[in-house]
């Protein structure tokens, strides 16, 4: 899809907004959906891992994928060495890494909505659980929910598994939710699960024939007609 497919489709979200029903849960991933963050990961699994990897084999390759698997690819070996693991979870933690971390536009007026009007909100996403919630701290927010990449025995992304966790968290079927997603693994993740999906448009989905099946695509979240609002 073009940039003047991306126009369209927010000028028929702009238009049709009154009939986008209030979903009964918002399920958000986080990196690059409800944080814009790609960057800062980029250059601290480049500095653990000592492989260069420019922008856009970033957004080609690694964008949405879990820690373990981006270290694996990067590195071209089936396990992933455990000191290089230990280094990337000190760095994501860090004050010098978290104040590099900036919500995406809207998104914090959005969760304070959501909060206003009892609509449940979880974080679904393929990031460690630590650095999630120190993002969400450090922005003085809470969520009911967080699904994390490195919750044992949930299957990561593309896999529908953790949206379909923070459905029966919450006790509500799929299709009255809406996922928050920008990868092109976790756009295949929430649709597999049956979720709506408002998709942020990026380099990484540019093109992408799944965001024909979302709900709206758009560039951030100021606009919450997709959720109902």
């Amino acid at each position: 899809m073009r940039i003047t497919a991306y126009l369209l489709v927010l000028h028929t979200v702009a238009a049709m907004g009154d009939k986008f029903t209030n979903p009964r849960a918002v399920l958000f991933d986080f990196d690059g959906s409800l944080a814009q963050s790609e960057e800062a990961h980029r250059k601290r699994f480049v500095a653990a891992t000592g492989v260069a990897c420019d922008s856009a084999r970033w957004d080609a390759e690694c964008v949405g994928r879990n820690t373990e698997w981006i270290v694996c690819h990067l590195l071209g070996v089936d396990e992933p060495p455990k000191e290089v693991i230990k280094d990337l979870r000190q760095r994501v933690v860090s004050d010098a890494f978290l104040a590099d971390i900036a919500p995406t536009r809207g998104g914090l007026e959005l969760l304070s909505a959501l909060r206003e009007a009892a609509i449940p909100v979880a974080i679904v996403t393929s990031g460690v659980r630590a650095y999630v919630e120190a993002c969400l701290e450090r922005w003085g927010v809470e969520v009911e929910y967080i699904v994390a990449g490195d919750d044992e025995g949930v299957p990561h992304k593309p896999a529908p598994d953790p949206y379909l966790r923070a459905c029966t968290e919450f006790d509500v079927a799929p299709a009255d939710c809406v996922a928050v997603e920008d990868s092109p693994s976790g756009l295949r993740s929430a649709l597999a699960a049956g979720i709506p999906v408002v998709a942020i448009a990026n380099p990484a989905n540019a093109g992408l024939p799944l965001l024909d099946e979302a709900r709206a695509v758009a560039n951030d979240l100021t606009d919450r007609a997709p959720f109902g609002m």
